[in-house]
């Protein structure tokens, strides 16, 4: 029987933002070139990340950056405009899924900026983990706020 991750959600609040997360998944920060990258990650390879670029780029350059990276390594990427939000603003969004070591895996892209950095986040798992994982991260995803919308 799965674990109810809403009985084990924990804050995260630094850098400008917060989101909640399960406190079973593992949570590593690090910081380069005035950006920092939070990631969330569970079993295997499923993971969540949140980038702060504080040079603030626009979002549809950093997506379509993430975007041309995966159609780069993978030949057999397909990609898909989606709508969504992030940090309660609409974002520009996109779909990936794409086959490693014979696996098919999805990533999900989405960024906004804000007046003070551009957020980008980042999830990908492989098929199988994702029937599982997929409420954990559209929680992670839904449930990220950048504090200047807070105070």
């Amino acid at each position: 029987m799965p674990i109810d991750f809403q009985d084990c959600l924990v804050r995260y609040s630094n850098h400008g933002i917060q989101f909640d997360y399960p406190d079973i998944w593992a949570i590593e920060e690090q910081a380069a070139d005035g950006d920092v990258l939070i990631t969330v990650s569970g079993s295997e390879t499923c993971f969540w990340t949140v980038r702060i670029m504080s040079s603030c780029p626009p979002p549809p350059q950093v997506v379509e950056s993430c975007v041309t990276a995966f159609e780069e390594e993978y030949e057999d990427a397909e990609v898909e405009q989606i709508e969504g939000k992030l940090a309660e603003m609409p974002a520009v969004a996109r779909h990936v899924t794409f086959f490693c070591m014979d696996l098919m895996n999805a990533a999900n892209l989405r960024s906004v900026r804000t007046s003070e950095f551009t957020l980008l986040v980042w999830w990908q798992g492989t098929h199988h983990e994702l029937a599982e994982n997929q409420p954990i991260l559209d929680h992670l995803t839904h449930s990220l706020r950048s504090q200047q919308l807070l105070d």
